[in-house]
């Protein structure tokens, strides 16, 4: 195995592999990358046994074809400290020799054939969206999954594939998002209220869109237990178990909006408000207290001997006056993940969830607990 190509996209395509090898407990070869050479082309491979990553690297020079495991941690300063152009790898007498402009390095080769098969992806049955839309649903409906334990439903996304679109959920109990995308289902591909995937596996996602480019496009199809999102036409391939479990009736946690009260918000305001108040409160005074009066809401925190703070926010608002207390970190991880717009749609009732939602993006809704 012999290959010469350009040290950046070298490192990029790497990185992007190495970043889900398996911890130490499991097989010395799953530690690894495998870098397979053949058919003009070279294949990264990784996996922990749940989350495998498949990237290939294109415009290569290949003298000979092979196979070889490269160790990341060891890679990774090697890469960092050629400042070549091109880099080459060369597999001879058991020694992976590897040059960088004026720097050689020479490691031992570790037997390939520990490691397992991660094939492309091949389906014709999956769901297509475009990768900056996708990534919009990530972030967008990551942060309220359940962390706490990561084989328990709550702990991932649920995706639901269903004709014409792609609904992205996760919740902990006290929050939930919701998202909603155009995608195109292909060879009657549905997977609706199936398919939970884990965090890792999305963030593995994430990176394959920043690589690939917002514009690629994202081919989804899950079966069997597993979800596979292939993108840039199956050069990166991202293939997760699914958390088993059910997931719960995520419909019936939205609220109806009927004999609600509904207030928009200016979305910066009320962003800075949340921000400098968060700091004031306290194990005694846990929450931000939202009081909307006609005309006008005043957030504030804090209280009795630790000090208290207030903010007041011009809004439209003429209905009867109507307070809540919110969790202020849960608001602050929402209004992270929003970008664009200059409003917030509030919907309110007395002694129940709240809903928040984008008046310019109706796909969206964030629904969040009430603190006692």
């Amino acid at each position: 195995m012999k290959i010469t190509c350009n040290r950046e996209n070298f490192t990029a395509k790497f990185n992007l592999a190495a970043a889900y090898v398996a911890a130490r407990e499991l097989k010395t070869a799953l530690e690894n990358v495998k870098m397979d050479v053949k058919s003009g082309r070279v294949v990264f491979s990784a996996t922990d046994t749940e989350t495998s990553v498949r990237v290939v690297l294109k415009d290569v020079e290949i003298a000979s074809e092979g196979e070889v495991i490269l160790p990341p941690r060891l890679m990774k300063e090697i890469l960092q400290s050629a400042k070549s152009e091109s880099i080459a790898l060369e597999l001879k007498d058991g020694v992976i020799r590897i040059s960088a402009g004026q720097l050689l390095y020479e490691i031992p080769a570790l037997d390939p054939g520990d490691f397992p098969e991660i094939p492309p992806f091949t389906g014709e049955a999956y769901h297509e969206v475009i990768g900056s839309d996708l990534q919009k649903s990530i972030s967008r409906t990551s942060f309220p999954a359940d962390t706490e334990n990561n084989k328990y439903v709550l702990s991932g996304v649920l995706f639901e594939l269903a004709d014409g679109r792609i609904d992205t959920v996760s919740t902990d109990g006290r929050r939930l998002a919701c998202q909603q995308v155009k995608a195109v289902s292909h060879g009657g591909h549905s997977a609706e209220g199936s398919a939970v995937v884990p965090l890792k596996a999305l963030a593995a996602v994430e990176k394959a869109i920043s690589e690939a480019g917002a514009g690629t496009s994202i081919k989804i199809a899950a079966e069997g237990g597993n979800i596979t999102f292939a993108a840039a036409n199956g050069e990166i391939t991202i293939t997760s178990q699914t958390v088993d479990g059910r997931f719960p009736a995520w419909r019936k946690i939205i609220p109806d909006k009927t004999g609600r009260v509904r207030a928009d918000v200016p979305l910066r305001e009320f962003q800075a408000a949340v921000q400098s108040l968060k700091g004031m409160t306290t194990k005694k005074q846990p929450g931000l207290l939202l009081d909307f009066k006609p005309g006008i809401l005043e957030i504030s925190a804090g209280g009795n001997t630790d000090g208290k703070s207030a903010r007041a926010i011009p809004i439209a608002y003429d209905q009867k006056e109507i307070t809540t207390k919110l969790d202020p970190n849960y608001l602050v991880d929402f209004l992270a993940c929003i970008s664009g717009g200059t409003r917030l749609s509030i919907c309110l009732k007395e002694n129940s969830s709240v809903l928040f939602e984008i008046p310019q993006d109706s796909t969206y809704a964030y629904v969040l607990m009430p603190l006692a």
